[in-house]
């Protein structure tokens, strides 16, 4: 049997071939599985005192009464109450000439959105989200 030498162009070819396969193999972009249920919860509140104004934000507690307590403390009047509290989500307040207005929302387009509607219009006054969301 005679073993024929491969031309220098099949082997640039085949060199190409498998580089090109190993280079895409390498760039496939990964899926990104969903969280698994057990996955972290982040717990937020938002807290607000109407005659100044002020407020108190707490992001990524373990659990809805450790950051209502810390965004109290946070907003440091005496008239301070937690108006919105969120988990894996975002919260804001809104002020209009004559209301208040807070929500919570899954991102924070929607907090933002239902905060302006309860309050009648105005502005969004501050808004928060925990950790991932937006």
């Amino acid at each position: 049997m005679k073993i024929r030498p491969i031309s220098m162009r099949k082997r640039l070819a085949t060199a190409a071939l498998v580089t090109a396969g190993v280079g895409a193999a390498l760039t496939v972009p990964s899926v990104v599985a969903p969280a698994p249920a057990h996955a972290a919860n982040y717990y937020g509140a938002i807290a607000l005192s109407p005659s100044t104004g002020a407020t108190g934000r707490a992001l990524d507690y373990p659990d809805y009464s450790s950051a209502s307590n810390a965004a109290l403390s946070w907003c440091g009047y005496s008239d301070c109450q937690v108006v919105v509290q969120m988990r894996n989500a975002c919260g804001a307040i809104a002020k209009s000439s004559s209301y208040w207005g807070y929500a919570w929302g899954a991102d924070l387009y929607t907090a933002e959105s239902n905060a302006l509607y309860y309050s009648g219009g105005g502005y969004i006054h501050d808004w928060a989200c925990t950790s991932g969301h937006q």
